[in-house]
């Protein structure tokens, strides 16, 4: 087993080095600490603590999930911190590391006075409860979505360096919230391309359609989004392979008769779709 330690920043070569193993009778290399599976207890500093006395409160919070951590005992005043650094450690062990990283958002501490009315779960029993807020609060299936896609317009602005505002379309691509923070799907790949001229948007247009189709034939990649901002538009993937997604973008390009700028960036939580994400889907 491999693990990066819960560091998104290592997620990337770990998930890279984890792929590259090489096939060996009897061993497997598995990428990340997976989910314990049971309760248990851990011990710091002299202080012992069970997952059972963690007490956990969940709701959706910008797509993904915030949690509210208490405790079902009295923590000394000298333990407070302790307890919370514990906490974190097996909340790892419990959801597992990428889960943790990737689909949690903040975490946030009962004060002291408001410990005895906290009516959390218990950790130990936490798992069936957060996989049901993703699957079925947040729309999380992790199915490929089948058929036409359906899609929402939104128009945004935001504050350029010398005080004017600028103002995007963004096409967001509502079928794929379904694959949000899927682990194979964790690269964000974009084309951009300059449209200033009617003609150049139908290129671009064409262009999108043909690549989009390519991904998603055999499930290679998603369309999340496109934006429409100072006469560029970019369309944005989350892709498997972002090597493959860019000899794919390459090949189109010619055709296109515009030049694309293409892009990758590792983005295991879809970060950039979540941003024009509604809450609930």
């Amino acid at each position: 087993m491999l693990t990066a330690h819960g560091s998104k920043d290592d997620f990337e070569d770990l998930m890279a080095l984890a792929g590259s193993a090489p096939a060996l009778p009897q061993v497997e290399v598995e990428a990340f600490r997976q989910r314990a599976g049971e309760g248990f207890s851990m011990r710091m500093n002299d202080f012992e603590l069970a997952s059972s006395d963690v007490l956990v409160k969940h709701e959706p919070y910008r797509g993904l999930v915030a949690l509210e951590i208490g405790f079902a005992k009295p923590i000394p005043m000298d333990m407070q911190d302790h307890a919370r650094h514990m906490s974190f450690i097996m909340l790892d062990h419990i959801l597992g590391e990428y889960d943790f990283a990737v689909k949690i958002g903040p975490v946030d501490f009962v004060d002291g006075d408001d410990q005895a009315s906290f009516d959390g779960v218990p950790l130990d029993e936490f798992v069936p409860v957060f996989d049901a807020c993703w699957r079925d609060e947040l729309g999380r299936t992790g199915v490929f979505p089948a058929g036409e896609h359906t899609w929402s317009s939104i128009t945004a602005t935001r504050e350029a360096e010398d005080g004017s505002e600028i103002k995007a379309v963004v096409t967001r691509n509502d079928a794929a919230n379904a694959l949000v923070a899927r682990a194979d799907l964790s690269h964000r790949f974009s084309a951009a391309v300059a449209v200033d001229l009617n003609k150049e948007l139908e290129q671009a247009q064409s262009y999108e359609e043909r690549l989009t189709m390519l991904l998603q034939k055999h499930e290679e990649g998603c369309c999340t989004h496109v934006v429409l901002e100072q006469g560029v538009r970019t369309v944005s993937y989350q892709v498997a392979d972002p090597v493959a997604a860019m000899a794919h973008a390459r090949s189109l390009e010619a055709d296109a008769g515009l030049p694309v700028t293409l892009d990758a960036v590792f983005d295991p939580a879809w970060d950039a779709y979540r941003e024009w994400l509604d809450e609930p889907q």
